[in-house]
């Protein structure tokens, strides 16, 4: 398997091209999603998705990772605390199988989960599970100082991941 590689890229064809070069295959790919509610199918994240699985013929499994439940504040009902949760969540999952969708009338083999559990552990877990090729994580534009430190999540990956993670600027 190639070496675990970290990539910032913008241009689709540098990577296409880079696997070529080196004989890499990448038969599954885990995308990941922050935020569904503002994640479309003309996001930056899931085009730049779809142009890889598509010169690549690769599997996309879409996940976006919910915190694990929480008991309900002493002041709020729990009836009603775990009713909003479960429609929240059931929203975002349909939103995610509608991004797997567009992607399926596209041409691509996809399909997505809404998971729970702590953000970092879970992608390493799922990417175990799925033996994917490359992670896909959407990344905002941040100042010079905060790239220097990094978020929690992009640094726990770097230092636990074994698979390839390639960054996108969302």
């Amino acid at each position: 398997m190639y070496q675990n590689a970290t990539v910032l890229i913008t241009n689709i064809n540098t990577v296409v091209e880079l696997l070529a070069k080196e004989a890499i295959s990448l038969k599954n790919i885990l995308m990941t999603i922050k935020d569904c509610e503002t994640t479309t199918i003309a996001s930056p994240i899931v085009k730049k998705t779809i142009e890889l699985a598509s010169n690549c013929s690769s599997k996309v499994e879409i996940i976006h990772i919910a915190p694990p439940q929480r008991r309900p504040p002493y002041n709020v009902d729990s009836k009603m605390f775990h009713e909003e949760v479960t429609t929240e969540l059931g929203r975002k999952n349909e939103h995610l199988q509608h991004l797997a969708k567009s992607m399926q009338d596209r041409s691509i083999d996809a399909s997505s989960r809404l998971i729970h559990g702590p953000i970092v552990s879970t992608i390493l877990l799922e990417s175990e599970r799925l033996a994917v090729d490359l992670v896909i994580i959407g990344r905002h534009k941040q100042p010079p100082l905060y790239l220097a430190l990094m978020n929690g999540t992009d640094k726990g990956l770097l230092a636990k991941c074994s698979y390839s993670i390639m960054f996108v600027p969302v």
